[in-house]
């Protein structure tokens, strides 16, 4: 049994960043939206900014209450298009149901979507969102062929399900998808080499859907009695071949995956030049 030490490989992730950084010869700046009070989205958006401080980035938050209205998001979204010192513009996901995201996020400069929102929208983007690339690379670390696998994907959720699941249906052997909606999910996992969880729901994947040397990708978070948990139930680590915990398992890695994301761009402007 392997685990994905996200804590770890986020170390290294943000090492490597910190050398690409040697060599532009001026402080980055990541601008931050975010609209709302989310508990969860608090916690990422503290942690972010921790990092982006601990690298040397300028995070500048612009802060909204919940009843902001549409065109004020969309006014400052085309400013920090323009402004020549912000080099990625990042959306804190979720944003309060009355606001329309794909409006939103059809503002950001493709060149700028830092965290690949416009793809997760079908739009055009080539920036792949940071937990995309975090999943990928637990399936990697894994040593599975994703090609030679059948995968089950649970969830089809705007961030992490929808956008992977037109990845994946170019790579992988075989492809099923299910959501918190499949009357029996483990129509789907029972005979899959790879499981993909990202609903949400705490505990819903449990070792009697999966067979045994699965590889098990949790990327769902929910909070349960103050304490972070993944869709996926621990008992199923035994099961398990390689697995990702939560936490500790791909939030790390997506967070650093964000300031690589960053780093693209920069390093993208400044071959243009």
């Amino acid at each position: 049994m392997k685990v994905f030490d996200g804590r770890k490989i986020q170390k290294e992730i943000l090492a490597k960043i910190k050398k690409r950084l040697e060599k532009i010869d001026y402080q980055p700046t990541l601008a931050v939206i975010w609209v709302g009070n989310d508990p969860i989205s608090a916690r990422y958006v503290a942690i972010k900014q921790r990092i982006a401080e601990d690298l040397g980035i300028h995070f500048d938050i612009y802060k909204y209450s919940t009843d902001v209205e549409i065109e004020e998001l969309i006014s400052k979204i085309k400013e920090l298009n323009l402004e020549k010192k912000v080099d990625g513009i990042m959306i804190q996901i979720p944003l309060p149901s009355r606001v329309d995201s794909i409006k939103i996020i059809s503002e950001i400069d493709p060149k700028k979507d830092v965290d690949g929102l416009r793809m997760c929208a079908d739009l055009v983007c080539e920036i792949r969102p940071p937990v995309i690339k975090s999943v990928l690379m637990a399936i990697k670390s894994s040593g599975v062929d994703i090609r030679k696998s059948k995968v089950a994907i649970v969830g089809k959720g705007f961030l992490v399900g929808a956008p992977l699941i037109k990845i994946l249906q170019q790579l992988a052997l075989e492809l099923n998808v299910a959501d918190i909606e499949t009357p029996y999910i483990g129509t789907m996992t029972a005979d899959a080499d790879i499981v993909i969880s990202a609903t949400g729901k705490a505990g819903l994947i449990t070792s009697d859907i999966v067979k045994d040397g699965v590889v098990i990708v949790d990327a769902g978070t929910s909070e349960v009695g103050g304490e972070l948990r993944g869709d996926v139930d621990p008992e199923v680590y035994k099961k398990a071949s390689h697995y990702t915990p939560v936490p500790g398992g791909i939030g790390p890695v997506t967070v650093a995956m964000l300031f690589d994301n960053l780093l693209d761009i920069i390093e993208a402007k400044h071959e243009k030049k």
